[in-house]
């Protein structure tokens, strides 16, 4: 298949995905979770501060719990919680707090204040609700108390928000990215880039066809825009961030998107296509850059359940398992010299490395002895597969058949390094022989133990029909899709089919 043909078909396909998925600009990184979270706990000081001053108003009358259990609240308290509770969050959105690129000191700060000015408009709602529903008992409630309660627990969120945010910070990985264009707007981009909050991270360097700027650049100039697909192709760029005039270099916009599209690598350009006297840009992934993202797969709620899954099936699974994980290591390492786990480099998300572990099921030094066995290779494509491969050990051959030597993978997902569903981890010497842009493509989503692949012929699916399967997957994502693949991974494992 062309590049070209490739890129039309790519081109078609991304058209029909955007407008059934829509845009999404959410993101399900670390730092997203987090700020997601502190967004919610953050509402809860007044109603901590309310509930504890209305229990210890009403605690001489409860001498059992089920007298706690039986406490009404009337609708007028509830009307008043969510008076406070709305008041608190007003104070806070107003305030703009929320951005993550704000340093930690100002952070910090301004939460308080916002904890300081969001408590004392709380008493002033409740010291106006005295009058207003004076037959609640709120004339007993001490306001001194509720400024005390309230304030501690605010403060409280304010430094718990700050230490994960921290925490988050320092051991996110720095992303990897290129920009496009070689002018003022792209080192502005390369500035902002290197030290914006969770979105930090290194610049490769610069693509441009105007080469005349190259030598006044912050790092290197790698070639004109004839050269991008192949820069993408050889190093593990998660974002191409597009710094050129959009009204007087449309059409090199465009054939950058296409690329990035055919690639799998997400894109962004400038959003001030037009000049504004008073309009503000918002929903925007780096606000600093006013920018439009584009994406491959849509990275919002749904990405976050579809990892909340892959965490509590994976611990669940180890758990229920383990006795058979020990039985197999045991197995293997009795049965052949060498250790009972085959760790190997693999390529995950956005072609980062990680170190994935299989139970051995051939015998030890096998990479050493593939060079030897190339021309014997029954495969299409840059893979390596022989039906008999005389490497395989006995009871390798039965974990292969049982996929029982894919079980320390859950140990991947536990780690971030893979999902339960997903297309399949590729060795570093089969994607070095990749020749064509598009099947970079399967790298835009994280790697998985099963997927279409395994559940429509495994091992006797050839490599085209195998590239199709993992780009059908990533372009028609749902949980619904996983929760499908995982039931049908059951019954084909179950019966060995298409097993190598």
């Amino acid at each position: 298949m062309s590049v070209d043909s490739s890129s039309a078909r790519v081109s078609s396909q991304s058209n029909a995905i955007r407008s059934r998925r829509g845009e999404s600009h959410a993101s399900g990184s670390p730092l997203d979770i987090i700020q997601r979270t502190y967004s919610s706990l953050r509402m809860l000081p007044p109603v901590i501060a309310g509930l504890s001053s209305w229990t210890q108003l009403h605690a001489p009358r409860f001498n059992r719990a089920e007298d706690i259990a039986t406490a009404t609240l009337t609708i007028r308290h509830v009307i008043l919680i969510l008076l406070l509770v709305v008041v608190w969050n007003s104070v806070f959105n107003s305030r703009d707090t929320h951005r993550r690129s704000t340093p930690r000191l100002m952070f910090l700060r301004s939460q308080s204040e916002a904890v300081l000015t969001g408590t004392a408009a709380c008493t002033v709602v409740l010291w106006l609700g005295r009058y207003i529903f004076p037959s609640i008992g709120l004339r007993s409630i001490s306001l001194v108390g509720f400024v005390e309660r309230c304030m501690a627990s605010g403060l409280l969120f304010v430094l718990l928000g700050v230490a994960l945010y921290e925490v988050a910070y320092r051991f996110s990985r720095p992303r990897l990215y290129l920009i496009v264009g070689g002018r003022q707007r792209a080192v502005e981009a390369y500035k902002i880039l290197k030290s914006h909050g969770e979105k930090r991270g290194n610049v490769l360097g610069f693509v441009d066809s105007d080469s005349s700027f190259a030598r006044y650049l912050p790092c290197d100039y790698l070639g004109g825009l004839e050269t991008l697909e192949k820069i993408l192709m050889s190093n593990p760029v998660e974002m191409v961030y597009i710094a050129l005039p959009i009204k007087s270099q449309y059409a090199a916009v465009q054939e950058t998107i296409w690329t990035c599209e055919r690639l799998g690598v997400e894109c962004s350009c400038p959003a001030e296509v037009f000049e504004t006297g008073l309009g503000r840009q918002s929903h925007s992934s780096l606000r600093d850059l006013k920018i439009s993202v584009y994406r491959m797969v849509e990275e919002g709620d749904q990405m976050l359940l579809k990892r909340g899954m892959d965490v509590v099936v994976a611990s669940f699974a180890l758990l229920l398992l383990s006795p058979i994980m020990l039985a197999v290591a045991v197995a293997v390492k009795l049965t052949s010299p060498g250790p009972a786990l085959f760790i190997q480099e693999r390529y995950g998300k956005y072609r980062g490395r990680f170190r994935m572990y299989k139970f051995r099921s051939m015998v030890a030094g096998a990479e050493g002895l593939q060079k030897e066995l190339e021309e014997q290779n029954e495969a299409s494509g840059p893979i390596f597969k022989i039906k008999r491969d005389p490497r395989i050990t006995t009871v390798g051959r039965v974990l292969r058949k049982l996929s029982l030597d894919e079980l320390p993978q859950l140990v991947n997902v536990l780690k971030g390094e893979m999902s339960l569903v997903g297309p399949r981890p590729m060795a570093l010497r089969d994607v070095h022989l990749f020749s064509e842009g598009y099947l970079m493509r399967r790298f835009s989503v994280s790697p998985g133990i099963t997927g279409l692949w395994q559940v429509s012929g495994r091992s006797n699916t050839d490599f085209a029909t195998w590239i199709d399967l993992d780009l059908q997957y990533i372009d028609g994502w749902s949980i619904g899709l996983d929760l499908k693949i995982l039931l049908q991974t059951v019954p084909v494992v179950l019966s060995g089919t298409g097993a190598a």
